[in-house]
């Protein structure tokens, strides 16, 4: 051991006088003398068997140092005194051993703790200036193994990667998208659909300077598959869906009540189906470019307004108690009976929001009461505007003295759905009444010329002309009033074989079906171009999803009950009266009235053309079609003018999908295609 010259030990004088080393003790001694230790600047001085060779912040060793029993100390040179003089000895320190705070002295630990703090930040700020450096250097370029939509892009400058990124997903941008709802396919022209990719935007998301972590990290692992951005044309993307929504919709089935040969006849609500527009936008625009195979479209159930519970309880609180027996009609001291029979023909049952309410024939009623009765004198009759030879013609109002017509419905309706049989006895006086619709009335409205007539052409189709025979003969001689509006579902309804109708055919979901009143819109069609020429306002109409040649282009409009109807409003301040009849070749429809419009219509060319596709049509029903016939879309303008100045200026554009090819059955699987079997 290498020896160090020490200062001499701090001494204290003994009991006896004698010098001794600090922190010693006499031997022997009970108690230790009080002394005074001399302030030490540095380490405490030691001899050689008892220095102490740990460092002096090890406070466990030291105390256990301590507690051993003092050894004697050599002598500290040649010249020790005599023997005969006490020996010094080394005791043990007493004072608390040297913590960290008494080891480093605290401007020096203060000195250390800057210098930590200053060699962490002075690392952050040259991690971080590499960090931004080496994002800027490799911010031209795309960072490695990256791919986007199935296009590598790995590596390529800026520019090249939008040019190769562009031209490897021409064709998924141009081709159709393959959808399926339910069990029905269909597509969407990406461009009809106002989808487009932004190349430029999809390569600027992971290049340029950008300090992203997963972009700046990606230049040296990777960056991987990246979705492409697109623009979308939520407008037109809506108008696309919806187009698809016309054919793939099945409308829900009202419950409906009807009566034939005195017994009531029940139609069963039927749920349909919907396609979830938006959530079929969300769809597209997720899976454009990046999905595999056909797209799957959300659907929506419609639930009829009239279900079965509504059915149920008119039944029971309506219909039933009107079967179960007849009314008595007691006219002043005069009575006289009507059979259940006679109420139900007289009887229909309407829709009133979620309910349906017994209507009676009070006209109808009043005839049979005042045959029977001979005190019942004529009921008032309202003047009319009915066509005779082909013209309008006004027939005259009758001042009654017999039945108010209203009034004895109002009664007879009453009575018909008491379940007691004292109840069932409606009690009417005779009054002299004025009739609502005077014939002075009637003259007023100036139905005396023709505002508008249209003719569309109809196919040879015996079962469907019966159709068109029957639709005309429910709306010709209607009369509009003034500010009125005129539903051609309302007019046509019920669309039952009871009230004339028979099974034709129809599109529905996009394939050619059968379904009773098939042809109606050719009525629809024809009405509406007559209204349309005449100037009066067009409140709704949607044309059809595929043109059909005997109809102008974009002026047509189909009619689905309950979801699609056809209405217009009386604009001119006069009656209108409606005409309609089916020729040998054509469906006619006129409106008279006044003339009091000049009407302008322009339709433009076709353009947005699309192709068709080859679908499968899996339902027993199916009707194979050959198509052919390109989709396209086309704007149609109108200005109404009265006396120079503009009443009305509307227009719209439609868009048609194309005739496709209907196959009938299940789409083929790989395996099908790959066995090589004919169609």
């Amino acid at each position: 051991m290498r020896e160090e010259e020490t200062p001499a030990p701090n001494e204290v004088t003994g009991a006896d006088g004698v010098p001794t080393d600090s922190g010693a003790s006499p031997p022997h001694s009970e108690e230790t003398p009080h002394t005074e230790q001399t302030p030490r600047t540095e380490e405490a001085p030691r001899t050689e068997d008892a220095a102490v060779t740990d460092p002096p912040d090890e406070s466990t060793e030291q105390t256990e140092r301590a507690a051993e029993p003092a050894e004697e100390a050599a002598p500290a040179d040649d010249h020790a005194g005599p023997a005969d003089e006490p020996e010094t000895i080394v005791l043990p320190v007493t004072s608390e051993p040297p913590t960290d705070e008494d080891a480093v002295p605290t401007s020096k630990k203060k000195r250390r703790g800057r210098r930590g703090v200053l060699i962490a930040a002075g690392a952050l700020v040259l991690l971080g200036g590499a960090y931004v450096a080496g994002a800027w250097y490799l911010g031209d370029r795309v960072p490695g193994d990256t791919t986007v939509a199935g296009v590598n892009l790995s590596g390529l400058p800026e520019a090249e990667a939008e040019q190769v990124l562009t031209e490897g997903l021409a064709d998924a941008t141009t081709e159709p998208i393959d959808v399926r709802f339910g069990d029905v396919s269909a597509a969407v022209d990406p461009a009809t659909a106002g989808l487009a990719l932004d190349a430029e935007a999809t390569v600027a998301s992971f290049t340029g300077f950008t300090l992203k972590p997963e972009v700046v990290f990606g230049h040296i692992f990777g960056l991987g598959e990246q979705d492409p951005a697109i623009t979308v044309d939520a407008d037109a993307l809506d108008a696309a869906l919806r187009t698809i929504a016309e054919d793939l919709d099945e409308p829900p089935v009202e419950g409906a009540i009807s009566f034939e040969d005195g017994e009531a006849v029940i139609t069963e609500p039927e749920d349909g189906t919907g396609l979830d527009v938006a959530g079929a936008a969300e769809v597209i625009t997720d899976g454009w470019l990046t999905a595999t195979g056909t797209l799957e479209l959300p659907a929506t159930v419609v639930s009829p307004t009239v279900d079965d519970a509504v059915i149920e309880e008119a039944m029971s609180t309506q219909v039933e108690p009107m079967l179960s027996g007849p009314v008595t009609v007691a006219v002043n001291d005069d009575s006289t009976e009507l059979s259940p029979a006679e109420l139900a023909a007289a009887a229909t049952m309407e829709a009133d929001g979620a309910n349906l309410r017994l209507i009676l024939d009070g006209e109808q009623l009043a005839g049979l009461v005042t045959e029977r009765v001979p005190s019942v004198g004529e009921s008032p009759k309202d003047a009319q505007i009915v066509l005779s030879d082909g013209e309008p013609e006004i027939v005259p109002a009758v001042t009654g003295t017999g039945l108010d017509p209203a009034e004895l419905a109002e009664a007879v309706a009453t009575s018909a759905v008491a379940t007691n049989s004292d109840e069932r006895t409606a009690a009417v006086e005779l009054a002299q009444t004025e009739p609502e619709f005077s014939t002075e009335d009637a003259e007023e409205l100036g139905v005396t010329e023709v505002i508008g007539t249209f003719r569309t052409p109809y196919p040879y189709d015996p079962v469907r002309t019966e159709n068109l025979r029957a639709g005309t003969a429910h709306i010709n001689g209607t009369l509009v009033m003034p500010g009125e509006q005129f539903s051609l579902l309302d007019a046509l309804r019920p669309i039952t074989t009871a009230n004339g109708y028979t099974v034709s055919g129809v599109v529905v979901n996009g394939f050619h079906s059968d379904a009773i009143g098939g042809g109606l819109s050719q009525v629809s069609t024809t009405t509406f171009n007559a209204a349309y020429e005449s100037g009066l306002t067009d409140v709704t109409h949607q044309p059809h999803s595929r043109w059909f040649s005997r109809y102008p282009e974009g002026r047509e409009a189909t009619v689905f009950d309950p979801s699609i109807d056809m209405v217009f409003e009386n604009n001119t301040g006069y009656g209108v009266l409606i005409q309609a009849y089916v020729t040998d070749s054509h469906v006619v429809v006129t409106m008279w009235g006044t003339d009091v419009f000049d009407v302008n219509i322009d339709v433009s060319g076709r353009y947005n053309f699309t192709q068709p596709q080859t679908l499968y049509n899996p339902d027993p029903q199916c009707h194979a079609e050959p198509g052919g016939q390109q989709g396209f879309t086309v704007d149609v303008s109108r200005t109404v003018s009265k006396g120079g100045d503009v009443v009305e200026n509307d227009a719209y554009s439609w868009t048609y999908a194309p005739w496709n090819r209907v196959i009938c059955g299940e789409e083929p699987s790989d395996d099908d295609e790959d066995s090589g079997d004919d169609e």
